[in-house]
């Protein structure tokens, strides 16, 4: 007998819905290559690690990333409309970088609306457009969240130093200090700031490291994997299929390593194991491919293919540039 009682015919909840999505999302991935849109690219600290998951202590001067040989310092800059100095930080620089590096790869050396490569120029035309790029709802407080962001980005300062090289018990570094932009020009609708934009230079050294050390990704994976509160699915998604695209050899990396690179929001070791071993979880759901080990020490990569198939992202380049 059927119950036709209220509790049987309500809507499905907010959890239902993350599960269909969740399976539709998988489905998908496992039954087609991404498409030219569905590429962007990410470098395992330019367009993750670098930016803090949370806003830093008051008071804090600086973050830092390395990876053995090349050390990124990140500082906050003045917002030009709060006159406050904040950190970028959450998904959305993150996504901002991606985009820019997927603008800079899908161009090459042509010029296009968004790209000028012999200039270094970005140019987002509106909000709106870059919103539904970024699959970011448009109004309301994502897209004031977005904006803020963006103006943080660019006002922001990056070094880059690097280990040169020793004589004797003498190490060199090199350093390079530098804005995340030479110049920048906003564009403030005060009417509507879906319609507000942007102009931008990027530094030689931000531009060429996203043109020449990013790698690409699935953004259906990447939507899953931000889905929820913690950026660390994501940034461990795009560092691995980053790695696995040069690793011949099995690598061994053990959770202090781990913790330094990956933990800045999570103190208490025993958590950030969780809660990476968690994020793995979530990871292999939309890349089964990555071979990753984990046990008491740390964790192995094995050789796995990328995230991407080569030939998904020469056709996706292809498309980009026109040939």
């Amino acid at each position: 007998m059927t119950n036709n009682s209220p509790d049987n015919t309500k809507p499905a909840t907010h959890s239902t819905d993350l599960v269909l999505d969740r399976v539709a999302t998988i489905s998908d991935i496992e039954n087609r290559l991404p498409d030219s849109k569905e590429i962007w690219y990410g470098h395992s600290i330019l367009t993750s690690t670098l930016f803090p998951a949370t806003p830093p202590a008051e008071g804090t001067d600086f973050v830092s990333k390395d990876n053995s040989t090349v050390e990124y310092i990140l500082e906050a800059g003045i917002d030009s409309l709060t006159r406050s100095r904040d950190f970028p930080y959450g998904k959305y620089p993150r996504l901002l970088m991606a985009w820019m590096a997927k603008q800079i790869r899908s161009a090459g050396t042509r010029k296009t609306p968004t790209v000028d490569p012999s200039q270094h120029t970005i140019t987002i035309p509106s909000m709106y457009q870059l919103s539904e790029e970024l699959g970011i709802p448009r109004g309301g407080q994502s897209s004031k969240r977005l904006q803020e962001q963006l103006r943080r980005l660019l006002y922001c300062h990056i070094s880059i130093r690097q280990k040169t090289g020793f004589a004797g018990n003498r190490d060199r570094f090199d350093s390079v200090n530098m804005q995340m932009v030479k110049a920048v020009s906003f564009l403030n609708d005060n009417n509507n700031q879906d319609f507000s934009g942007a102009k931008f230079i990027l530094t030689d050294e931000v531009w060429d490291r996203l043109a020449q050390e990013s790698a690409p990704f699935d953004t259906r994976a990447t939507n899953y994997l931000l889905s929820g509160k913690s950026v660390l699915p994501y940034d461990v998604y795009v560092w691995l299929t980053g790695t696995f695209r040069n690793l011949r050899h099995d690598l061994t990396l053990d959770w202090d390593w781990l913790h330094g690179r990956f933990g800045d929001s999570i103190k208490e070791r025993r958590v950030f194991k969780a809660k990476f071993r968690e994020a793995l979880k979530k990871i292999h759901d939309v890349y089964p491919a990555a071979n990753v080990e984990t046990n008491r020490e740390g964790i192995v990569l094995h050789p796995s293919p990328t995230s991407v198939p080569p030939k998904a992202e020469r056709r996706a380049l292809d498309e980009g540039r026109g040939d």
